[in-house]
């Protein structure tokens, strides 16, 4: 009786489990849009502000822009955006970083693992006996 109320709790909980992902989905869905509505209006409004003022190509790349801001699947945008923060190295600017190995020559390599020494056994000194170093008698 136990197993089949616990069966029960365990797809119960699944049940809200994924219910409750799917009403968070959708809302952050939503505020997406919203986000990116609002984004676009912002791009269009300067695109017409630049193009009243003579500057065609400014209102141009901003017009491009709000379109490349339309999409509707939030996972690929996530996908990307995570290749492009682990995928390169980090760019260290300035003038340290051309030179940033120098200073780390006197550094042992950690990248490799260190040879194993011979296990030597400690022999008595002065006569000491090892019995005698863990209270037996000899």
């Amino acid at each position: 009786m136990n197993k089949v109320v616990s069966l029960f709790l365990d797809r119960l909980a699944e049940r809200f489990t994924a219910l409750l992902a799917g009403v968070v989905s959708s809302r952050v869905e939503g505020l997406h849009a919203v986000a990116q509505a609002e984004q676009q209006s912002d791009l269009e409004d300067l695109a017409r502000k630049y193009e009243a003022e003579g500057k065609a190509e400014i209102a141009m790349t901003l017009r491009q822009r709000a379109i490349g801001l339309t999409s509707s699947n939030l996972a690929a945008e996530a996908l990307d955006v995570m290749q492009q923060v682990t995928g390169e190295p980090l760019r260290l600017s300035g003038p340290a970083a051309a030179d940033s190995t120098a200073d780390l020559r006197g550094l042992p390599d950690f990248g490799q693992t260190p040879a194993r020494g011979r296990n030597k056994r400690q022999r008595p000194v002065d006569g000491d006996n090892i019995n005698d170093a863990m209270g037996e008698p000899s």
